[in-house]
């Protein structure tokens, strides 16, 4: 109990981080009270984020997260990762974006899964847990770059490919991630894992589009 106290105040203290006061408000709301706006959604209530579990693979069989413990080491991993890309190669990163996506992405599983006597099992709603979750932060005004940065956080596999250099960032920060969780928890030792990579042109597009908006600025 006392371990699930602390990290809650541990994502509590993330989002607080958070420069511009409506965005930090926005989340740090959302965080202490997730629950869907549209009338057809709220027959799935939403687990306890502290309780909060989800099964996801990386490339063999589904195993377990820990959906509070990801998103911490995620927002932690993002502001780091930002402080050194920003130091040594120059490149200014929306630290409040990069951060308020980091503790929303997943937050949408709280009402895709739901922890039963036989385990963690899946409530019937009919979408997945990006789609809820850019409906519900569309619907509630969270800025597009935000938004942008949770629908890309698949990669180029994915249904919106990341176009900003933080959507690019926080994937690969993810799928990290994700990769030492299935390592971890997973039967890796059997499994293959599998990593998403992008191709030149896709890397060239992006450093030009980046660089296109700094010279207009």
């Amino acid at each position: 109990m006392r371990y699930s106290v602390e990290r809650m105040k541990r994502l509590i203290e993330l989002a607080e981080k958070i420069q511009d006061r409506e965005l930090r408000k926005k989340v740090v709301e959302f965080i202490n009270n997730p629950k869907l706006s549209h009338k057809d959604f709220k027959k799935y209530p939403a687990m306890k984020i502290q309780d909060g579990r989800t099964m996801f693979s990386a490339g063999g069989t589904a195993v377990e997260r820990d959906i509070l413990n990801h998103t911490i080491a995620l927002a932690e991993l993002c502001l780091r990762t930002a402080d050194i890309v920003e130091k040594i190669y120059g490149i200014k990163i929306n630290k409040d974006h990069l951060l308020a996506a980091a503790i929303l992405h997943d937050i949408a599983h709280l009402f895709e899964y739901k922890k039963t006597k036989s385990g963690i099992e899946h409530t019937g709603v009919l979408l997945d847990h990006t789609m809820l979750g850019v409906a519900e932060f569309y619907h509630l005004g969270f800025p597009e770059q935000v938004i942008h940065i949770i629908a890309a956080h698949f990669g180029e596999s994915g249904p919106t490919p990341p176009r900003s250099y933080e959507a690019l960032l926080f994937h690969q920060l993810d799928n990290m991630l994700a990769l030492t969780e299935y390592h971890l928890y997973g039967t890796q030792a059997q499994q293959p894992m599998q990593l998403l990579l992008f191709d030149d042109e896709i890397l060239r597009q992006i450093a030009e589009k980046s660089l296109g908006e700094k010279t207009e600025k």
